[in-house]
């Protein structure tokens, strides 16, 4: 049955996820069919109309042809009161009056949401057998329940879409097959009416100025006062801040998220690689835009073809793309997360007039799978709704366990927008599934977007609480827009893309960043990796208001190479000759999630024309292993090579080359749930991978104390140690020289850290 007695109350219900998920009849909406053939139902659909409008009032009529329904919305009635449930109640008689609608099924909501959304049970049931159960028996109880198939092998391969008699009988008739314990799961194909979890501004309010008199700059960075640093927490001692690859679109200036996670710092490691992608799921993409790069073909779930593209006002999708991937130095626009990856478009829902979606569970978990099966690396779901439901858990579990030829696909689910302590479905399946993040919004100020942050948007707020994992930018976020006069600003951008919709692109944005630095990584490293490398917001650890804490793009890819370095060189002039030396040190760590030994390293001093002049070699003794953030580091201090020439004509150039092995963690450090890593063992068995790598590349005239960062791209082995020739090359050698023309021994010296420039002259 799909109700139980609670005393006088009567309890409805439906089975998801092994579990009973409470319903309650909608107080906004009412379903209806309208009569007739096509022309006669549209002349009565817009007598409905009309009457709505003037004897409803704020009454919208929403159509849904796929289904031969008319949904009547009485806004605002969840949260206005007794008097809603009357203003409902008139609605509900004048269509019982009316002669070109007959009553549809009952509408309904899952009580634990707060959100205008509503679930109806249509005459559709999914249900997937288990392994177990005979082709006989499933034709008898499909027999005794009077149920039909309309598709077999959907959603997903096993499953089937069943027609049944709509309303409340859909329910009792899976819940009926779902208790004959022949099923994995047994619900109704419900039809979801869903607000989008983000939007533009459009109540043209905009944010309210900071009190404290901050200029516009200060505001976009959310920086605390005129002094306050421009260095993430956490940033290796010595690195140079500033990014040395910034992109020339025309708009980077408004894009102040990308500063914030220090994306622009990211791209000197990685803008990202062809070969990742990211599946935008979504209400569609417009391929064609002139800041987006797509791999196709994409993906309709509503239609189930090929032909995703949105339709007009529906630019939610396209927005979310931009953020994880739009072009850079393309003289348009701004740029993405992750530039040089592609967006694989997947349409999943269709736009309604009330600024809601339309969609079903089936048409969700067909597009997720369909994402994986067309080789996405990356799923990001900007939506989210109340009402869980096992074909879509299963379309994820399937992500994660296929996904990337076994690896799992990383995923980021945004936690929704009602500024309440509950994490959404699905983003709430973050404990239960590897490589699944639900992701917060936070604002210039690194504040948890709620009603009342510094921002000024009180018409939304960030959901928080124990699943939460991480939280990204997620206000006036400047992205991409379907263009001309179909998106919403009518010229091919949007300044002001809100919520956790646009919150959750970042995020994927990072995963296809951290996969196009290392692509064997699996689903559950990407989330460890991203986990660690947050910059923390709230209390000290994880919290409820931001996880694990804002995201990191530049921590999180040096994490993601395994072995970092730092060197200082400075030319010394030595002996009776005054002949030309250079004096290095250096420091070689492991900040990611791998264990590392080092081998051997190796510093080069060569001449003007590429050979060696002079070497340091380190052979490191067996066993010493970097193990991951246990502050392990090679320190080798005070290296004296000799370099080119004399304090009267000078000139150096140096390169760095290193052999390690690293072995990858066997189990997530993170228990599902969240709780803290155990950092006390070395994460079990071991398989080790051989890298060979090198550094070289040039930088001229380093001043005296210039401190350099550098990494490596590396090629891996065979398993059990086999040894792999030379890496690729990273640009990492320095070169300065002096001549006659120049004061001996002057120097420059930057500190990107204060701004500031020393020039001593001797």
């Amino acid at each position: 049955m799909a109700e139980v007695r609670k005393g006088n109350e009567t309890e409805l219900f439906y089975y998801a996820d092994g579990k009973k998920v409470p319903l309650a009849v909608s107080p906004e909406y009412v379903a209806v069919r309208v009569a007739g053939e096509e022309e006669a139902a549209t002349r009565a659909l817009t007598r409905l109309t009309d009457s709505i409008s003037t004897r409803a009032g704020r009454g919208r009529v929403l159509e849904l042809p796929e289904y031969q329904l008319v949904v009547v919305e009485v806004p605002g009635g969840a949260t206005r009161g007794p008097g809603a449930s009357a203003e409902l109640d008139q609605v509900r008689s004048m269509l019982e009056s009316s002669e070109d609608v007959t009553p549809g099924p009952t509408v309904f909501r899952t009580p634990s949401s707060p959100r205008q959304e509503a679930v109806i049970p249509a005459g559709e049931v999914l249900v997937k057998f288990k392994p177990t159960t005979a082709p006989e028996a499933q034709r008898k109880v499909l027999e005794r329940q009077g149920v039909e198939v309309k598709k077999a092998d959907y959603p997903e391969p096993g499953a089937f879409l069943l027609a049944a008699r709509p309303g409340l009988e859909t329910v009792e008739v899976a819940n009926r097959l779902y208790e004959s314990g022949l099923f994995e799961y047994a619900q109704p194909n419900f039809v979801r009416l869903m607000p989008r979890v983000a939007g533009v501004d459009v109540t043209g309010e905009g944010a309210t100025a900071p009190a404290d008199g901050m200029g516009l700059e200060a505001m976009m960075l959310g920086l605390e006062g005129p002094s306050a640093p421009r260095v993430a927490r956490g940033q290796p001692t010595g690195v140079p801040v500033g990014p040395f690859l910034t992109p020339t679109d025309p708009n980077l200036s408004s894009q102040w998220a990308l500063q914030k996670i220090r994306a622009l710092d990211a791209f000197d490691i990685s803008m990202g690689s062809s070969g990742i992608s990211v599946a935008v799921i979504d209400e569609g993409v417009n391929v064609a835009h002139e800041d987006l790069a797509c791999k196709l073909p994409g993906y309709d779930a509503v239609t189930q073809t090929d032909n995703q593209e949105p339709q007009p006002g529906d630019g939610h999708g396209t927005s979310c793309a931009g953020i994880v991937a739009a072009k850079a130095n393309n003289g348009r626009g701004g740029v993405g997360v992750a530039p040089k990856c592609l967006v694989l478009p997947v349409r999943i829902a269709r736009g309604l007039p009330n600024g809601g979606w339309f969609t079903t569970d089936a048409m969700i978990a067909d597009g997720i799978r369909k994402a994986v099966d067309r080789g996405a690396d990356v799923l990001s779901n900007s939506w989210g709704g109340g009402a869980p439901s096992s074909a879509i858990t299963s379309a994820f579990r399937y992500a994660q366990t296929n996904g990337r030829g076994g690896r799992g696909c990383a995923i980021a689910v945004a936690s929704s927008n009602d500024d309440v302590r509950g994490v959404s479905y699905p983003a709430n399946l973050s404990p239960s599934i590897p490589g699944l993040l639900a992701v917060g919004a936070s604002n210039q100020w690194d504040q948890r977007k709620s009603r009342t942050s510094r921002d000024g948007e009180t018409w939304w707020g960030s959901n928080y609480g124990p699943e939460l994992d991480v939280v990204a930018p997620g206000v006036k976020i400047f992205t991409t827009d379907i263009s001309g006069s179909a998106g919403y600003s009518g010229n091919n951008y949007v300044p002001d893309f809100n919520g956790t919709s646009s919150a959750t692109p970042h995020v994927a944005g990072l995963m296809a960043l951290i996969l196009s630095v290392d692509p064997d990584l699996r689903s559950w490293e990407v989330e460890d990796i991203i986990k660690l490398t947050a910059d923390e917001l709230g209390a000290a650890g994880r919290d409820e208001e931001f996880g694990f804490g804002r995201i990191n793009c530049r921590r999180a890819l040096e994490a993601a190479k395994r072995i970092w370095f730092t060197v200082q060189v400075t030319p010394e002039f030595l002996g009776t000759g005054r002949e030309c030396f250079i004096r290095a040190n250096c420091r070689i760590f492991n900040p990611g999630i791998s264990s590392v030994r080092l081998d051997q390293m190796m510093l080069h001093s060569q001449g003007p024309d590429g050979r060696e002049i002079d070497r340091f070699q380190y052979v490191a003794t067996p066993g010493g292993v970097m193990t991951p953030r246990s502050g392990n580091e090679l320190l080798l201090n005070n290296i004296l090579l000799r370099a080119n020439g004399n304090a009267t004509s000078w000139s150096y150039r140096w390169s760095l080359s290193w052999a390690y092995m690293f072995w990858r963690p066997s189990s997530p450090l993170f228990a599902r749930g969240g709780v803290a890593p155990d950092l006390s063992e070395s994460n079990g068995r071991k398989v080790p991978l051989a890298i060979v790598a090198h550094g070289s590349g040039e930088m001229p005239r380093a001043g005296r104390g210039t401190v350099l960062t550098g990494r490596t791209t590396s090629m891996e082995g065979e398993p059990q140690g086999t040894m792999t020739g030379p890496g690729d090359l990273s640009a990492m050698s320095v070169e300065a020289s002096s001549t006659p023309g120049m004061a001996t021994g002057d120097t420059v010296t930057i500190d990107r850290q204060s701004k500031s420039i020393t020039i001593v002259i001797r």
